[in-house]
């Protein structure tokens, strides 16, 4: 059984079923998810393909595109620190979308128990290393993450945790599951990597983080007089805005400069930057100039690309890559975070978190902004305890 799932409007999602095609690529392969069976197919071939597909073009059937983090690091040129088996990018092709109303949960909540979670040393050292790249001049924003694993005590039906997750209040503008015969991704993503209607491309970056205790509006108010915060955005606001500009050459537009985002238990920031689109554009030009996305990655992006492979040692996988939806003349791309992946017969949930490093960032805040996006997942799961 092969499924996705996405939030569609406030009351609706959209249900894609009955594949027609699915793969998962490697660099020299691909399996096919329908029969199970690999096949000698290089990347370079995949890229090929991406190439074809136009921003322009009508898609009759819905194709859904999970892109791994991994995946930005061979179009970025560093290719040589992915392996063989290092899953790239999933591919599906559905023949049934329908757009239904928000299913009602048998389940009361997601009873979540910590496997692994990093230690408040282990990050200190690595905050520290990233403020003596910030120092040397080598960078000026670093997005530093860590992994956490989470177990549950029974085996849930995937169904019935895709009813659970949409049914919440709290789902991110594109928030989508996929399920994929044992493995499943659920995202609670509110950010957009890019979003292509009418010849215009979009992209949202989000960047700063308070945790909501009151007011939020007052929250707001206090942090427009946060410099850190108004520095975060700004540099990776002109990081996309440089990164549409490689498009065609056109002149992107920064339509929000400084905008409020809530999501469960947090206020962020982000901009809002548009480009008209006049010639026909490939989704792989559109991924060589925007992804990975610049808020998960940091300023200037190849060189802390590199700096993340040497201080993070390990795969961030489907965290802090993107989801892709063409469907008919729509085409969107997710960065995700809030973002978990589970393994439903191992009971075990994957799930990455972190943010933005600068000189003015503290490790002792950081820290702690890491954990309150953590605990924002799970107050949307309703864990016990959050």
């Amino acid at each position: 059984m092969i499924f996705s799932k996405f939030k569609w409007t406030h009351s609706s999602l959209l249900e894609l079923t009955n594949p027609k095609k699915a793969y998962v690529y490697f660099r020299t392969t691909r399996m096919n998810l329908i029969t199970g069976y690999p096949e000698v197919y290089p990347f370079k071939n995949f890229l090929n393909h991406l190439e074809e597909i136009k921003m322009q073009d009508h898609f009759q059937n819905p194709v859904v595109f999970h892109l791994y983090y991994e995946m930005g690091l061979i179009l970025n040129g560093l290719g040589h620190t992915v392996d063989e088996n290092t899953p790239l990018a999933i591919e599906i092709e559905y023949e049934k979308p329908r757009l239904k109303k928000i299913p009602k949960t048998r389940l009361e909540n997601l009873k979540l128990k910590t496997l692994e979670r990093p230690t408040w040393s282990e990050y200190r050292d690595a905050f520290n290393y990233i403020q003596e790249e910030l120092l040397k001049g080598n960078c000026y924003q670093v997005n530093l993450t860590y992994p956490y694993e989470f177990t549950t005590e029974e085996i849930y039906d995937p169904r019935d945790l895709c009813d659970f997750f949409f049914s919440r209040k709290g789902v991110g503008a594109y928030g989508h599951a996929t399920y994929l015969g044992d493995e499943m991704i659920l995202s609670n993503s509110p950010e957009c990597l890019f979003q292509f209607q009418n010849n215009e491309m979009r992209t949202m970056p989000i960047k700063g983080t308070v945790k909501i205790r009151g007011n939020w509006k007052k929250e707001w108010k206090e942090m427009l007089k946060n410099e850190k915060e108004e520095g975060e955005l700004n540099m990776i606001t002109d990081l996309l805005r440089n990164d549409l500009n490689r498009l065609e050459k056109p002149q992107t537009r920064v339509l929000k400069e400084r905008m409020p985002l809530i999501v469960p238990g947090l206020l962020h920031q982000c901009s809002v930057l548009a480009v008209k689109i006049e010639e026909p554009l490939s989704l792989l030009r559109t991924l060589e100039c925007l992804f990975p996305g610049g808020s998960i990655t940091g300023a200037p992006k190849l060189k802390v690309m590199e700096i993340i492979q040497r201080t993070e040692r390990y795969s961030r996988g489907f965290y802090c890559g993107s989801t892709v939806l063409c469907w008919k003349e729509r085409k969107s791309a997710s960065i995700n975070i809030r973002t978990a992946s589970l393994s439903i017969g191992d009971r075990i949930w994957k799930y990455g978190a972190g943010g933005g490093i600068t000189l003015l960032s503290r490790a002792p805040q950081e820290f702690q902004e890491m954990e309150s996006k953590v605990n924002s997942f799970l107050t949307l799961l309703k864990n016990p305890g959050y």
